[in-house]
């Protein structure tokens, strides 16, 4: 089956901004270290690649903010822009999307993606955001392989959901630039305090409805600190791959500046 062609404007919104709570570690996993480079690199390089990606978002806590210019120009990520996020999730995200304007006037597709999901497969990107430029929003969802259950206030169990009806919400997501910064601007506190899901966002206050897109078993991302090992791994059968890309995005870079 032939690739799916982007021919229309398209950007990522990248919240790195987490700290790290579930890995216990007083470094965000964003910027641990596995095979020679912070995570994030790899996160970066995966849509600084793609030609047809015009701009990258990349969204830090305050702390991070220099840190994130610098490593972003050392690297040759020239399509980063760097914005200090909020206090949650959401916030962090509507932070990326306000910043849009500035560096382009009105694309067509967003998406939005976690920097400690290494693997973006091009081919996969580009159904989410062709589909979204179809249907206003697209997702990417996995089968839940575990059984899920409903637990009541004392800790007894409830139900016991159909797993077959369910399943586990994966990144990157995309959306008409218009469908989610709609939806952002209509969040209310608790949206931002309290929601996960950016699809439901925009079905809620966009009134459009994702398209769902059937993902595979590469759609993980560095949540456990036993997640570092699993990551090191993957980038290990990568490794060659990755230096000679690196040159080329460096050299890129250079020339661009020469």
């Amino acid at each position: 089956m032939e690739p799916e062609n982007v021919e229309f404007s398209c950007g990522i919104v990248l919240p790195a901004g987490g700290c790290g709570l579930r890995m216990k570690s007083p470094i965000p996993k964003q910027y641990k270290y596995v095979a020679d480079k912070p995570l994030i690199f790899y996160t970066l390089y995966a849509f600084q690649r793609l030609f047809w990606v015009e701009f990258i978002i990349v969204v830090v806590g305050e702390c991070y903010f220099e840190w994130m210019k610098n490593f972003s120009k050392e690297h040759g990520f020239d399509k980063v822009t760097v914005v200090i996020g909020g206090e949650t999730r959401h916030r962090s995200i509507f932070n990326g999307i306000k910043e849009i304007p500035k560096v382009c006037k009105k694309p067509d597709i967003i998406l939005i993606h976690d920097a400690v999901r290494i693997v973006a497969e091009e081919e996969l990107v580009r159904k989410i955001a062709v589909s979204a430029k179809t249907y206003g929003a697209a997702g990417v969802t996995r089968p839940l392989i575990s059984t899920v259950i409903a637990v009541d206030s004392n800790q007894f169990l409830a139900e016991s959901l159909d797993r077959s009806l369910y399943r586990a919400s994966e990144m990157p997501q995309g959306f008409r630039y218009s469908v989610i910064k709609q939806a952002y601007e209509q969040c209310t506190e608790e949206d931002f305090l309290y929601g996960t899901e950016c699809l439901l966002l925009a079905m809620k206050y966009s009134n459009v409805k994702a398209h769902i897109i059937e993902g595979n078993s590469s759609l993980w991302k560095v949540t456990l600190k036993k997640d570092l090992y699993t990551a090191e791994g993957v980038l290990k059968g990568k490794h060659v791959y990755f230096l000679e890309q690196i040159k080329i995005v460096r050299l890129n870079w250079l020339v661009k500046f020469l």
